[in-house]
């Protein structure tokens, strides 16, 4: 039986028009050009005109493409994808990287950019490169995705926060971040500290014991060393460039009130945690992941929610590069594919007789899911011995940025043992699934 022909909706996306264009499987223009609100009523009227326009075409196969402009694609693609009554046509999704087809549209002559053109120009950008994966919505892990999205931009604005916090503590008092007076300089006692002293000079009127008898009360009791922690703090106070008293008090209202952003971020974190931990909870096939030493909650929820099904990652073909033919996808193919996806690879630079000496990362891809593989190589090397070999014997190897190329080559070691987990995982819930 032969595929229907296909036929390509290629849609500009923006917050208030679907500016789209339809052509057959010979790429003649069945729509050079119509443009739809980007809202409910929007989607319904493309949706009978599409109706209206494929069952005129016959038999034909329908697959969606347009870039992943900001959220502005998700409620078409979604219902293209969900809505039954175009389900007869199997509709598609094809998401492209918005870079790529910058760069794609830099390699032709120059030519107009204007919302009647960019629909044009991502059908031909589809049609001359395609993608590896086609996008889908699979509704089992999406809630997973959005929560661990979300905690993982919370991390990286907490952390950004942290390090304004830390730069604005330099200007007030310098020598408080080098000489540390408190092994976590985010330690309860710590910030109680900052928070309740603006000028550093009236610790050093406070006698040694005095001082130390204070903190240890703020700490209840849990300070190992409650003198030496005071002698550094003076040793703060006489070594701090002096600052003007009216720019102290700015800084010093600064620094609470990033303080009491932070503390926000934190309970954040925490709610975050535990809504992810519940959505967790209700996916069976993550508790494999789960036992395993180093991957907690919230990565194996990372890696579930974007990588999701990995069966998708080991059916279709592959061109073999050994044998200069198509062959259908394997077991290893799934983790390389999962590799790819994260970015953990180093693609070749080869022309002629040049063969390039030093490969460099890859870079567009899914930066959520390499975030996840680079925590995940950290813990693991402090959980796990074989990975803490690997990390060192790697870090050895390295003759510039150690620490950097270790722990990027050690995620991609990750990848082939998170990909096995979540497969056998997902294998044994189907198994179940057909046993009942």
């Amino acid at each position: 039986m032969k595929p229907s022909p296909e036929v390509v909706l290629a849609v500009d996306f923006s917050l208030d028009r679907l500016d789209v264009a339809l052509s057959d499987s010979q790429q003649e223009w069945l729509w050079p050009h119509r443009a739809y609100p980007n809202n409910w009523p929007g989607f319904q009227a493309l949706k009978q005109d599409l109706l209206t326009e494929l069952g005129e075409q016959g038999a034909v196969h329908l697959t969606a493409t347009g870039e992943s402009t900001g959220p502005y694609w998700w409620h078409l693609f979604y219902h293209l994808s969900h809505d039954q009554e175009l389900a007869f046509y199997e509709p598609e999704l094809a998401l492209l990287n918005p870079a790529q087809v910058k760069r794609f549209r830099r390699a032709l002559s120059e030519q107009d950019k204007t919302d009647l053109d960019d629909p044009h120009l991502i059908e031909l950008y589809y049609r001359a490169v395609g993608v590896k994966h086609l996008y889908q919505f699979n509704l089992r892990y999406l809630p997973l995705r959005f929560l661990s999205r979300a905690y993982a931009r919370l991390i990286h604005t907490l952390t950004a926060e942290k390090a304004y916090f830390q730069a604005i503590l330099y200007l007030l008092t310098s020598e408080y971040p080098r000489l540390k007076p408190f092994s976590n300089l985010f330690g309860v006692t710590s910030l109680q500290l900052l928070e309740d002293c603006p000028d550093f000079q009236t610790i050093a009127a406070i006698p040694p014991d005095t001082l130390a008898d204070q903190l240890q009360a703020v700490a209840k009791g849990t300070l190992p060393d409650p003198d030496h922690n005071a002698h550094k703090l003076h040793q703060v106070a006489a070594d701090t460039y002096p600052v003007p008293p009216v720019l102290a008090a700015s800084l010093h209202l600064i620094l609470q009130q990033t303080l009491a952003h932070i503390r926000f971020l934190t309970d954040n974190q925490k709610a975050y945690q535990l809504l992810i931990k519940q959505e967790l909870g209700r996916l069976p096939e993550a508790q494999l992941a789960l036992e395993h030493p180093g991957l907690g909650p919230i990565l194996v929820a990372g890696f579930l929610s974007e990588i999701q099904d990995t069966h998708r990652f080991i059916t279709g073909l592959k061109f073999d590069h050994k044998i200069k033919d198509y062959r259908p996808r394997n077991y290893d193919d799934g983790q390389a594919g999962v590799a790819k996806l994260a970015g953990l690879w180093w693609p070749k630079h080869d022309s002629g007789r040049f063969q390039a000496k030093s490969r460099h990362l890859a870079r567009e891809r899914n930066p959520y899911l390499r975030f996840w593989f680079v925590q995940a190589a950290y813990t693991l090397t402090r959980h796990d011995p074989d990975y803490t070999a690997y990390y060192q014997r790697k870090y050895s190897e390295s003759s510039h940025h150690h620490h950097q190329r270790a722990l990027v080559l050690t995620a991609r070691k990750a990848v082939r043992m998170v990909f096995a987990l979540l497969y056998k995982g997902q294998r044994a819930c189907l198994e179940e699934a057909a046993s009942t």
